[in-house]
């Protein structure tokens, strides 16, 4: 995802770019996710802000992962904000190291890949779920409880979660 800096007019450059299976792949390796039905596209507009350059836009779509109750596909949407100033590095310029929305650049080309694939790993959630109320699967049998129910009593609680503390014999050695 580069965009060639003398592309980029006084008016910008408008950016609708599509986020496809393969970059995810490339980009993301272990995240086992890629674009949803409805898609994924980075959208905004890349601007030139005297010798820097400005992208302003969004992350929206679709994201289609794994549900981590019930294993079967999960639809997460995406509306991620990105803004991020770009600043060329043959300038003289590093960059703030402080900044994470402060990145430098090399050559005639702006690289926004990494970015998209930050916001993207952020935005996604730690356990997905194919709904709230995904009931998972089953301990004992192993079933999608959301699709059959079983007859496994696995709602059962034993003893007590402390019980066997009970059975322990404190002695007062002193």
């Amino acid at each position: 995802m580069r965009f060639k800096i003398n592309e980029i007019g006084a008016e910008g450059l408008p950016l609708n770019v599509p986020v496809t299976s393969d970059w995810m792949a490339a980009a993301c390796p272990d995240l086992d996710a890629h674009p949803g039905p409805k898609g994924l596209a980075l959208r905004g507009r890349l601007e030139k802000m005297g010798e820097d350059y400005l992208l302003r836009a969004s992350l929206q779509g679709q994201i289609e992962t794994t549900c981590a109750r019930c294993l079967e596909p999960a639809q997460v949407g995406l509306n991620v904000p990105l803004t991020v100033t770009f600043v060329s590095t043959e300038a003289d310029k590093t960059g703030d190291d402080e900044d994470p929305d402060v990145i430098g650049f090399l050559g005639n080309e702006i690289d926004v890949g990494d970015e998209i694939r930050d916001e993207l790993l952020l935005a996604l959630p730690i356990n997905p779920l194919c709904k709230e109320s995904c009931r998972g699967l089953c301990t004992e049998c192993g079933g999608n409880r959301n699709v059959t129910a079983c007859a496994c009593k696995t709602d059962v609680a034993p003893a007590g979660t402390f019980a066997a503390l009970g059975k322990l014999k404190l002695s007062n050695s002193q």
